[in-house]
């Protein structure tokens, strides 16, 4: 199966709806587990850059909230989001992770400890990081919609 077939397939949509639902509940619980509240309007833009930038737009949103927001509880919320979908392994609840360790995605990685050249398993792993971001680019919408949802709910 190619990562389109997978990502029109029935198991992808179900993926969608129910474990990336309950992974982005989790992150945000992580975060508040040890972090203050941040004002809710920190949340609003970022639907929109998403659906506008793709994951590069997200990308720029978070590097900028890293460097202008003075306020530290924001400064830890956009470094909380880096490390959540942009750090590689990155926490073990972290999309980048989630997605890895799904059934449908794990079948269409390549093992990279079956080559023995240095220069194959970095093209493998290369590779491998292409078809996990192609994924992540049709996750990160409604992964920040289950997120922001259910942070909205915890801080009423």
């Amino acid at each position: 199966m190619s990562s389109k077939a997978y990502i029109k397939s029935d198991a992808f949509r179900l993926f969608l709806d129910e474990p990336l639902r309950r992974n982005a509940c989790e992150a945000v619980e992580k975060f508040l587990d040890s972090h203050a509240h941040i004002d809710n309007v920190q949340l609003h833009s970022i639907p929109s850059v998403i659906q506008g930038g793709g994951t590069k737009g997200f990308k720029d949103l978070v590097e900028n909230q890293k460097k202008k927001n003075t306020k530290a509880k924001n400064k830890k919320f956009w470094e909380f989001l880096d490390d959540l979908v942009f750090a590689s392994p990155g926490p073990e609840f972290s999309l980048r992770s989630f997605i890895r360790q799904q059934s449908g995605v794990q079948e269409l990685l390549r093992d990279e400890t079956r080559v023995s050249e240095k220069r194959e398993q970095k093209q493998i792993r290369k590779a491998n990081r292409a078809l996990v971001d192609e994924i992540m680019k049709h996750v990160l919408p409604i992964y920040f919609e289950h997120f922001n949802c259910h942070y909205f709910y915890m801080n009423r």
